[in-house]
């Protein structure tokens, strides 16, 4: 949400109400996940690969009625001078960069997870072949270095927050408030953008500063991570099998299990959020009425940052005795 530019355009389709923000991130959710289940997934013929075909289609359609709506009702309902043409390159450029780059070079690191060279090629790769199915341009991702230099210059040259970017901004995080599978509260949410955007971005971004309980919460999720991270992965069997129990869990609970707050069907993404001159922006939606208790999500960080700091107490206590044994 902080390029202002791009958001015009999803400001207008009305996929970004509180209402229906979860159900339209669990749909990116259900690509995300097609497109690095495995091999298959993305030749032709499976999941991953239609996906991104139909997310093509789908922003075609999306770009045509915003141009024509544009040259009905003039630049009162988009400006195309101003904010270019809808979904064009460089929005795909970014869009890929998101979930690539972006996750490579800060998502991660910024929760001490960081990822062999060979990782970061390997799926650096992946995403360069999904920006090719969906049309947009991935010469860019030719190399590491290449795409970690288009990630910092789109943060430099696009990254100026509007009106419209504090307003779906503020209705993710409303439509996720307390809702399963984590139930995590506004607060709790609140301080993950910020570990992970950053402070002036959540500011920009009109993002509410938490108190420091919640940001000690997101330290000891970022811990129990690196620690399940870590672990994994320096022991192949272990690896292996946290992958495919972690995919499986994801397919269930975020797409299939309806009874769990899944979203319940597989979606074709279909043209359903329609820009219309009835409604030419989205607007920020009322945040449903805070719970008091801690979400699940919040259980699992505390316990690990209660965890944490035991077993650091317990070293510290350990070495203070040793160095006083060899003193005396």
């Amino acid at each position: 949400m902080g390029s202002g530019r791009t958001v015009e355009t999803l400001d207008r389709t009305g996929g970004f109400g509180v209402d229906v923000v979860r159900r339209r991130l669990l749909e990116t959710t259900q690509h995300t996940l097609n497109v690095t289940r495995d091999l298959e997934s993305v030749q032709p013929g499976g999941d991953g690969f239609a996906d991104s075909v139909r997310v093509r289609l789908l922003h075609a359609s999306v770009r045509r009625r915003v141009m024509r709506m544009a040259e009905e009702a003039g630049p009162a309902y988009y400006d195309t001078r101003r904010f270019g043409v809808p979904i064009n390159d460089l929005d795909c450029v970014g869009t890929i960069s998101t979930f690539s780059a972006a996750l490579v070079w800060m998502g991660l690191p910024r929760q001490g997870i960081w990822l062999r060279n060979q990782e970061i090629a390997d799926y650096l790769a992946l995403w360069r072949y999904v920006a090719y199915l969906m049309g947009a341009p991935h010469a860019w991702m030719a190399t590491p270095a290449s795409a970690r230099r288009m990630m910092e210059s789109l943060l430099v040259a696009e990254i100026r927050p509007s009106r419209a970017s504090q307003n779906l901004a503020n209705n993710i995080l409303a439509g996720l408030q307390g809702q399963p599978p984590t139930y995590a509260s506004r607060e709790f949410l609140c301080a993950q953008a910020r570990w992970l955007n950053g402070g002036e971005l959540a500011q920009a971004l009109a993002v509410p500063r938490p108190s420091p309980f919640y940001f000690a919460l997101v330290a000891g999720q970022c811990l129990l991570f690196m620690t399940i991270s870590y672990v994994n992965r320096s022991v192949g069997y272990l690896d292996e099998r946290n992958i495919k129990l972690v995919r499986k869990a994801l397919y269930k609970i975020l797409l299939y299990d309806k009874s769990k707050g899944a979203l319940g069907y597989t979606t074709k993404f279909n043209f359903k959020y329609i820009p219309s001159l009835e409604r030419p922006s989205t607007g920020r939606g009322s945040a449903p009425p805070a719970s008091k208790k801690l979400g699940r999500i919040e259980r699992t960080a505390l316990i690990s940052l209660l965890t944490f700091a035991t077993l650091a107490g317990a070293s510290a206590w350990c070495l203070v005795r040793a160095v006083g044994w060899l003193a005396s």
